[in-house]
């Protein structure tokens, strides 16, 4: 039986297997060298094959003395061939390796490392999904670091496009089950075909997956839960009107400048538009009527936690000639149920409509609008009209808007009267 040997590439022989044991002596086989039979189309590690080749040796070496010729023991005993142990040859020194020291890459494989590809996946409307670097994953370690840091990337960017949420699955499913033994294949690049598969062949078990690393999916799973929870809550927020700022526009300014007396009010005060006395005696009596809505509201509804001891109330009236508004800022409010801010809003609402009645300030077509909110941010405004006779079908109400961006509803109504008349004029 004849066989090649391959070296660095180069393919040597054939060679008689009876050569095998004057070439090992002789030291001409070497521990990084693949060997294969001829007629054979694969390559083996010169370690199998050294096995092989002395176990059909002590097998010829038993036949022959079980062979009844008249042979004494002793003349079969001088028959029978040792047979070296199989991991002989591959404790020679490293000066037999070819003559150079096995590179820490081969030392880390052999000693029970491995090296790992690991998938992830990022999107933006389009998905383009990744195959990680080879990542050497050391004996001792279950890879359990990289799997995480790559299933972060799909976790948080993976879902966003076309077919994000697939390939964001299939990517952490990849990494959780411990990714891709890319071992052999690594080597090679590094130190070629021959010493890759001798270090293969000699590589010692891996350390098996531990807790984390089997808890890897559900934690990732966890994480992406979370991040869509956050996002339809952001949604939420935003088409509420609770998150961000509303744009600026005509008489943001303006209302910027009277919504800082409430924002700034450490206690209860009442303010209005400069030199207009009528505003802030509309404002007092606003205050007032708010006061009575609001310890009303705390004994009837005594769960709610108000202090009907310490009620702060800040009251603001912008009056102009055909309009007014009232804001009212209540601290405590945002800790309120929506059922409570949305009673004590129709509070607000039908206190303007009687203030403006008594002190004889309303007329019929009057736009009137109020504010209300709390010492973070508004909660709602309600616009419409004024009506002399106030009652539960006719209370001239004509829209409600809520959250925190509702605030620039109030935008338009604290435009100068100066300004809106030279508009018409241009």
């Amino acid at each position: 039986m004849n066989f090649f040997i391959k070296r660095h590439g180069e393919k040597l022989g054939p060679f008689p297997e009876s050569a095998v044991d004057g070439m090992v002596a002789a030291g001409e086989l070497r521990a990084g060298d693949l060997v294969s039979l001829v007629g054979e189309q694969h390559w083996h590690p010169i370690s199998r094959f050294l096995e092989q080749h002395y176990e059909r040796v002590s097998a010829a070496a038993a036949a022959e003395s079980s062979n009844p010729d008249g042979k004494d023991a002793s003349d079969q005993g001088a028959n029978f061939v040792s047979s070296p142990s199989k991991t002989t040859f591959l404790r020679r020194s490293a000066e037999e390796t070819d003559g150079a020291a096995l590179s820490e890459a081969e030392r880390d494989v052999i000693a029970g490392g491995r090296f790992v590809a690991y998938r992830y996946c990022w999107a933006l409307i389009v998905s383009f999904k990744e195959t990680s670097p080879p990542v050497l994953v050391r004996a001792g370690s279950d890879g359990f670091g990289a799997a995480l840091r790559y299933s972060l990337i799909s976790a948080l960017f993976g879902w966003w496009g076309i077919p994000g949420p697939v390939w964001a699955i299939s990517t952490i499913r990849h990494n959780a089950q411990g990714g891709k033994d890319v071992t052999l294949e690594t080597l090679t690049q590094l130190v070629g075909q021959a010493r890759a598969a001798s270090a293969c062949a000699q590589h010692q078990s891996s350390t098996p997956p531990g807790a984390l690393m089997g808890s890897l999916g559900g934690m990732m799973a966890a994480l992406s839960l979370a991040l869509w929870l956050g996002v339809a809550w952001l949604g939420w927020g935003f088409a509420r009107g609770d998150i961000g700022e509303p744009p600026p526009g005509p008489g943001s300014v303006e209302f910027e400048k009277a919504d800082q007396n409430l924002s700034r009010a450490k206690r209860s005060a009442i303010y209005g538009n400069a030199s207009n006395l009528k505003a802030i005696e509309l404002a007092d009596s606003f205050s007032k009527a708010m006061r009575e809505a609001c310890l009303a509201t705390a004994r009837q509804n005594p769960w709610a936690g108000m202090d009907t001891n310490a009620v702060i109330i800040s009251t603001f009236c912008e009056l102009h000639q055909d309009r007014v508004v009232f804001l009212v800022q209540i601290a405590g409010l945002q800790k309120l149920p929506a059922t409570l801010r949305n009673s004590l809003a129709d509070d607000a609402w039908r206190s303007a409509s009687v203030v403006l009645t008594d002190l004889k300030a309303g007329f019929a077509g009057l736009r009137v609008a109020v504010g209300l909110r709390s010492t973070a941010k508004y909660d709602q405004v309600l616009m419409g009209r004024y009506v002399r006779e106030f009652e539960v079908n006719n209370t001239g109400l004509k829209s409600r808007a809520e959250g925190g961006r509702s605030k620039a509803k109030l935008y338009p109504l604290f435009v100068p009267i100066e300004q809106l008349e030279s508009w018409k004029d241009e």
